[in-house]
């Protein structure tokens, strides 16, 4: 026999006042719908309500589009002055606000959970890096816990709710997020020593493969307009990300751009080296990146000092 629809069976034990059990099976609203509705509510603007949630104005106009559909009702009305909630609106936001102050405080209290920093990274940073220095890191996060997870694409961006902070290679100018530069990303070729012996001026790098870890040649453009006085070479090979790129050229593939701040245990063991000395500065860096809201918070001002401390 197939059953559908809500439960109607009681527990014995339910208290009074408590949550019915019968009701565990009706379906709610999506939390970060609600989080939209309530900042667009308070703020009365999408685009405010999208910056201060840390989110595309895209993306909150779909969550409140969703609970619309879900409650089958119109929320809002487009005036010259901004958003202005309907009748249901307000029904739903003295729930909606209360119901997410309750939750929010709930899982601040330290006292229920110990405290804990999530923390994002770039897979090349976190491998080459981070993780070489997380023991001394943990350490100086005395009774912090550190959760960490890594994403290939390392563009900020805090709507999921999955982490606190993350560290980002970019340029530190991201709308609504607080950035702190760890250090300016400073770059020159490496390759496999044998190749190295055919490269005595950068321009002798003209008969031999480029590798880039993006899709973008624009670091290799940057590099090669500074220091070689010849025509880039036509051969070019893209990867998704930093750390494919420096193991293809560690393969002998071809010469690849990168940090050596990153690459140190090849460098100290020779599978890789850099044949000219020249550095080229661009416009980027690696910062720890943190929501405006948050930024002052005691354990990510830690965070920040530590890291600071070990560049």
């Amino acid at each position: 026999m197939i059953v559908s629809g809500i439960s109607t069976n009681f527990e014995q034990g339910d208290a009074k006042d408590a949550y019915p059990l019968a009701i565990l099976t009706r379906p709610l609203p999506s939390m970060m719908g609600l989080q939209a509705f309530v900042a667009v509510a308070s703020l009365g603007s999408l685009t405010r309500a999208a910056r201060q949630l840390c989110r595309t104005q895209g993306a909150v106009s779909r969550q409140i589009q969703q609970l619309e559909q879900f409650y089958q009702q119109v929320l809002f009305h487009r005036t010259p002055s901004g958003m202005s909630m309907t009748p249901y609106a307000e029904r739903l936001y003295a729930v909606a606000s209360k119901t997410l102050g309750d939750l929010s405080s709930f899982s601040c209290d330290s006292q229920l959970q110990p405290d804990r920093i999530r923390l994002r990274l770039p897979s090349t940073f976190a491998l080459r890096w981070f993780l070489p220095r997380l023991y001394v890191i943990q350490q100086c996060l005395s009774g912090i816990l550190l959760e960490i997870s890594t994403k290939v694409i390392d563009r900020p961006e805090f709507g999921s709710g999955d982490f606190d902070a993350m560290i980002a290679r970019g340029n530190g100018q991201w709308e609504g997020l607080r950035s702190a530069q760890l250090f300016p990303e400073q770059l020159t070729p490496m390759c496999r020593a044998e190749l190295s012996l055919d490269l005595q001026v950068p321009a002798d790098m003209a008969h031999y493969r480029l590798i880039h870890a993006n899709g973008s040649q624009q670091e290799w453009q940057s590099w090669w307009q500074t220091y070689a006085a010849a025509p880039m070479p036509g051969q070019h090979l893209f990867f998704d990300s930093l750390d494919a790129a420096v193991n293809a050229a560690t393969q002998g593939y071809g010469i690849a751009l990168a940090d050596p701040r990153l690459f140190q245990d090849q460098l100290s063991q020779g599978t890789l080296v850099m044949p000219f000395p020249q550095w080229h500065s661009g416009e980027y860096g690696y910062y720890l990146v943190t929501p405006a809201s948050s930024a002052n918070l005691p354990k990510l001002d830690l965070l920040a000092k530590t890291l600071h401390s070990l560049v």
